[in-house]
């Protein structure tokens, strides 16, 4: 197996683009979500890029729980405003604040770890 240099930087930038999107979706949960849109968009972008790599399933963790938390966190907020929905609309808020934070740790330790999502 030989070495080969533009298979390494590629990695490399494959593996800053996916830190840079777990970072905005850190800061994202601070913020109520105002920088988990750049995160959001650099999946989208990369993902097609980093087929048959490690970092693929990072991108693809980042896109579905983007999806999922946006679904998650407009649900829950619609609902809020209604006295009857205030009942589902806070519970679906804090699971979904639960599930994005399990899913920004985990991503952050397993990229630092260098091993798939």
């Amino acid at each position: 197996m030989s070495y080969d240099p533009y298979v390494s930087r590629r990695q490399e930038q494959l593996r800053n683009a996916a830190l840079i999107a777990w970072i905005s979706y850190a800061v994202g949960l601070a913020t109520s979500w105002v920088t988990g849109p750049i995160g959001f968009i650099i999946a989208l972008v990369k993902r097609g890029d980093s087929v048959g790599t490690i970092w693929e399933s990072h991108f693809d963790a980042l896109f579905r729980s983007g999806v999922l938390c946006f679904l998650g966190y407009t649900i829950g907020w619609l609902l809020v405003f209604t006295v009857i929905g205030a009942i589902i609309g806070f519970p679906l808020l804090l699971v979904t604040w639960i599930y994005n934070v399990y899913v920004v740790v985990r991503g952050g330790l397993r990229l630092f770890d260098g091993r798939p999502y």
